[in-house]
């Protein structure tokens, strides 16, 4: 698994912290900036938008704007890459063990004839806009189904989604743009910063 020693090279090892530091600072900044933009206030919002679920949810929407995801042929093939996904993952019990994960989520999470249909025509409706439990088929590798509600719920609360109740019963949830462009700044943030950064100084060689 060990290559090599990450801690013989003094020099390597200093762009290593560095890159460390650039990562906690990324990680600070997106949750002071989160809650900055929510247009709530309520101690339970603010929990939930402080969780790493939340990240996970911005950086799913944020992906589908950079990868410039518009199209009902384009939602279409993220789902079957998702389903591909699923099913090589269900094939390897090692690996679904390491990320604490069921076969039966994985497999309840997969996009069939009954709920694909419904994901396409809710894009082609709405481009960008996608069913509540849909956005928890795509998220189930990262979080659960009931951690993707409150996420959501959180999100509406804080202005970052809207949700509407279709003829069909179900949820469907849009994105008003806030939650990956706070995202966005900060990874291009954390980019500029770690691009003109220093390496840190070893702590051997500042005490010799």
């Amino acid at each position: 698994m060990f290559q090599e020693d990450v801690f013989a090279n003094p020099a390597e090892l200093a762009r290593d912290v560095t890159v460390l530091e650039t990562y906690r600072w990324y990680r600070k900044i997106f949750a002071e900036r989160i809650l900055e933009a929510s247009a709530s206030q309520d101690e339970e919002v603010a929990l939930t938008l402080r969780l790493d679920a939340t990240h996970q949810m911005a950086e799913f929407y944020y992906l589908l704007a950079a990868q410039g995801l518009r199209t009902e042929a384009q939602i279409e093939a993220l789902a079957n890459l998702h389903n591909t996904y699923i099913v090589e993952l269900t094939k390897d019990a090692t690996k679904m063990n390491r990320l604490g994960l069921k076969e039966d989520r994985l497999l309840a999470a997969m996009f069939t004839a009954d709920t694909l249909p419904r994901l396409l025509q809710n894009w082609r409706e709405k481009p960008g806009a996608i069913d509540q439990s849909n956005i928890a088929r795509l998220l189930a590798t990262v979080m659960s189904a009931e951690t993707c509600r409150k996420v959501v719920l959180a999100c509406v609360e804080a202005g970052f989604f809207v949700r509407e109740k279709t003829s069909y019963g179900t949820m469907l949830i849009s994105s008003t743009g806030v939650l990956e462009r706070v995202f966005g700044q900060c990874l291009r943030d954390a980019r500029h910063r770690l691009e003109g950064a220093k390496p840190a100084v070893p702590i051997t060689e500042t005490s010799s």
